[in-house]
């Protein structure tokens, strides 16, 4: 069996969208072609590049090194067929669905003054070791501690919210605390997450708590499972609405920071990109949205901190 770079694309795709079926509707292909490829590249390779658990994929270990590889193939074989004198994309990582204003009001205005540097944003489960791989030139992450390996800037700060199944008790409330969340349990992805443990003084044993495979089978969970809850930042539950969700605030939370992150070493073009956003969100007010839910109210607005 000839493997092709397609079958590198539908893998990298896999493990991006850590879903076979995020994976079709991004490249436009059928599940069963998705699931076909995969079996003819593990054929070939002798390994197991991917665990199954329910709609989610996740790589194994063999396959989380081979999927470094394969974006660094995939990045030089499209480089090499970029149009002579086209500047490549700026590449930035993230892991999470919802685009934030500030993302959004970056591009937009970066594309009003750039014609031959576009950026793309692409979703990858681990941004920063995209960083370390050369596989994106900046990330986008939520509650970065600082490291020498890397600058960054603060560009977004929003509140956090708790999200309860409509039927629960709690969705009736205007807001709730930690206190009221003590008996419950906590659900959240496996990656990605800006709520650990002892953000709320949850013991770390709780019976109900859960992991889920990512955004979207963590709200199937909170919808379908009682005494259980999830906290996520407002632009995301802005972003994931479900008529058997409620969001509501939670009060005396710290705020949830998002930065993008970039190599110390610096190049040219991502220093120019960092410019434009320390020009255009520095010092400025942002207006953070509410979800469109009754529960969550109010906008409220912040100095971004840079």
């Amino acid at each position: 069996m000839k493997t092709e770079m397609r079958h590198l694309r539908i893998f990298v795709t896999i493990v991006n969208e850590g879903s076979m079926v995020r994976a079709a509707q991004r490249l436009g292909l059928t599940q069963p072609s998705i699931t076909r490829a995969m079996q003819e590249l593990e054929q070939r390779l002798s390994v197991t590049l991917l665990t199954r658990a329910g709609r989610g994929a996740a790589p194994t270990a063999v396959g989380r090194k081979f999927a470094d590889t394969a974006r660094h193939l995939l990045k030089a074989f499209d480089s090499a067929l970029d149009a002579p004198g086209q500047t490549p994309p700026l590449i930035i990582a993230y892991a999470w669905s919802g685009l934030i204003p500030a993302m959004e009001t970056l591009l937009r205005t970066w594309r009003a003054q750039n014609l031959r540097q576009d950026i793309e944003l692409v979703r990858m489960p681990t941004p920063v070791m995209a960083l370390d791989t050369a596989i994106a030139d900046l990330a986008l992450v939520r509650e970065w501690t600082a490291n020498p390996r890397y600058k960054d800037l603060r560009i977004n700060r929003e509140p956090r919210v708790v999200a309860v199944s409509a039927a629960d008790p709690l969705a009736s409330r205007e807001a709730v605390s930690f206190a009221d969340l003590a008996p419950y349990g906590l659900v959240r992805p496996s990656h990605g997450s800006t709520t650990p443990h002892q953000l709320w003084g949850h013991p770390h044993n709780s019976v109900r708590d859960r992991i889920a495979n990512d955004v979207e089978d963590c709200i199937t969970t909170i919808a379908t499972t009682q005494a259980v809850f999830g906290i996520t930042p407002a632009s995301t539950a802005a972003f994931y609405q479900h008529s058997a969700i409620v969001y509501i605030p939670l009060r005396q939370a710290p705020t949830v920071v998002t930065s993008l992150i970039w190599s110390a070493r610096g190049r040219p073009e991502v220093d120019a990109f960092v410019e434009h956003a320390r020009r255009t969100l520095c010092p400025v007010t942002e207006t953070i949205s509410a979800p469109t839910n009754p529960r969550v109210k109010a906008s409220t607005r912040q100095p971004i901190c840079c």
